[in-house]
């Protein structure tokens, strides 16, 4: 925090020699606070692995002094002890929050419209093509995730992310158009997923880095689980709102509303203005791409947090999701209001695990807990999968809705404070690479297994080879162990 380093030293401040003395009273004062400016101090500091030392240092240095100083960054909140939730005390992330739950519930209403509609156009072949929907709408990241990474590090973030959220909301648009004339098709919906998907991919790393440059990393934490959070609730609002348009007005009405949620945040990024952490970089393309993955590979603790997510989205991910409404027709044999609830628990495990963080703010945790919370997540899926009960199905999704929240919020954060600010993006490029543009894979492999085997036991065997895999990983990386 700024208040307090008046008299730091190394920042350059003159310090008299004969320094006054103090009274009992005043020392007293200053050790409480003292000890109130330095709590939560820990994670204001990237840790600098031994691989850091060369090219990065004076990067790394220069990332100290923007973290303690925290000049612009987090400029208006109030002193962290007084709020849990650190984060929404800068104004500028908190109506950025705000309006991004807005887009996000958009978000929301149009993944069960779309679920829905693909069950009902494709018939018996739902389970490959709500496979081949994540598929569309994931594979723009596995080409254009890590260029999203260099234009976060050359651009101004808050741009890059004014011109991904026209794009989405384009795409929102054409496929209301299109449902509402009638016209719709499975693959027009497929088409339009992947302009989606594109834009996604561009403002992701550009996203990440402009939420750290409005907050300063000492509330990162903070804002990053509010943030996924945000998307989690989304679950909760989203898609209950999306099962009374779907049975009053038809699914293209639900696709227009989620297209007019964009517009409070695009009318709030083309206003705000946020400093960054870092001058915008100059290195040619091809050379910035081959630095971000040097720096990622050298460094086995953040290539093995990218790990631990990526195993999960390459055999689950998004997929799993799309699956929530054969579960519940086919399995648990509810209607499609009560799909819509079903998915309120994975959003109730997200605010749950917003609390924890929120009040385990100054713990150290470890690639262990981390990993732990991933495994914990795979075994409310594994069994899941084999509930035909719903209140325990509600349940075990409170489970897998509080362990994502809690895997996603430490390895982002972790990750983000590692790097140095002005190589962030593309660290951030692969992070998304790893977690989103692996998505990919998902669609046609559990889609493809649930035609085989049935869904439950697609999802099931998936979710017993990432759980083996997350073991694998804890092993084999010793870093993981210690905290950091």
């Amino acid at each position: 925090m700024s208040r307090g380093c008046g008299s730091c030293p190394g920042l350059g401040v003159a310090r008299s020699p004969h320094p006054p003395r103090l009274s009992r009273r005043s020392l007293r004062s200053l050790r409480v606070a003292g000890a109130r400016g330095t709590r939560g101090s820990r994670t204001t500091r990237s840790p600098v692995p031994p691989a850091a030392a060369g090219s990065h240092t004076l990067s790394l240095v220069a990332d100290r002094k923007v973290d303690a100083l925290e000049v612009e960054p987090g400029a208006g909140a109030v002193a962290p002890s007084s709020i849990r939730f650190e984060a929404l005390a800068v104004p500028t992330f908190r109506w950025y929050w705000i309006f991004s739950w807005v887009s996000s519930t958009g978000d929301g209403m149009e993944n069960v419209i779309r679920n829905v509609l693909v069950y009902q156009l494709a018939g018996p072949t739902a389970p490959f093509w709500l496979g081949m929907m994540v598929f569309a709408h994931w594979v723009p990241f596995t080409f254009f995730s890590l260029y999203g990474g260099v234009l976060a590090d050359r651009y101004d973030n808050r741009k890059v992310q004014i011109v991904a959220q026209l794009l989405l909301m384009a795409a929102a648009v054409a496929i209301a158009a299109v449902t509402i004339g009638g016209v719709v098709t499975t693959w027009w919906l497929f088409g339009l997923l992947l302009l989606h998907g594109f834009a996604g991919a561009i403002g992701g790393p550009a996203q990440q880095t402009l939420i750290h440059s409005m907050v300063g990393p000492s509330k990162l934490l903070s804002a990053v689980s509010l943030n996924s959070t945000a998307r989690q609730f989304s679950q909760v609002i989203g898609p209950a709102v999306a099962g009374f348009i779907v049975v009053a007005f038809g699914p293209g009405w639900g696709f227009l509303i989620n297209a007019l949620t964009f517009v409070p945040l695009l009318l709030f990024l083309a206003f705000v203005r946020v400093r960054p952490l870092a001058a915008r970089s100059t290195t040619p393309i091809r050379a910035a791409l081959r630095d971000g993955l040097r720096f990622v590979r050298g460094r086995p603790y953040i290539a093995a947090l990218i790990g631990v997510e990526m195993l999960g989205v390459i055999f689950l991910g998004h997929t799993f999701n799309s699956f929530l409404v054969l579960f519940a027709h086919d399995v648990l044999h509810v209607d499609d209001l009560g799909y819509s609830f079903l998915l309120v628990g994975s959003g109730i495990g997200a605010v749950a695990a917003a609390f924890y963080l929120a009040y385990a703010r100054d713990r150290r945790h470890s690639g262990r807990f981390i990993v732990g919370a991933a495994m914990a997540e795979m075994l409310a899926i594994l069994v899941f999968a084999f509930s035909t009960n719903y209140a325990a199905s509600f349940l075990l999704l409170v489970v897998v809705g509080a362990s994502a929240v809690l895997t996603q919020s430490l390895t982002n954060t972790k990750i983000q404070l590692s790097a140095p600010n002005d190589i962030r993006g593309r660290v951030m490029g692969a992070y998304t690479f790893g977690t989103q543009g692996m998505r990919v894979l998902n669609g046609p492999l559990l889609g493809g297994a649930a035609i085989v085997f049935g869904a439950p036991m697609a999802v099931a065997g998936a979710a017993a080879v990432v759980f083996a895999g997350l073991a694998a990983i804890l092993a084999r990386v010793p870093q993981l162990k210690q905290d950091r």
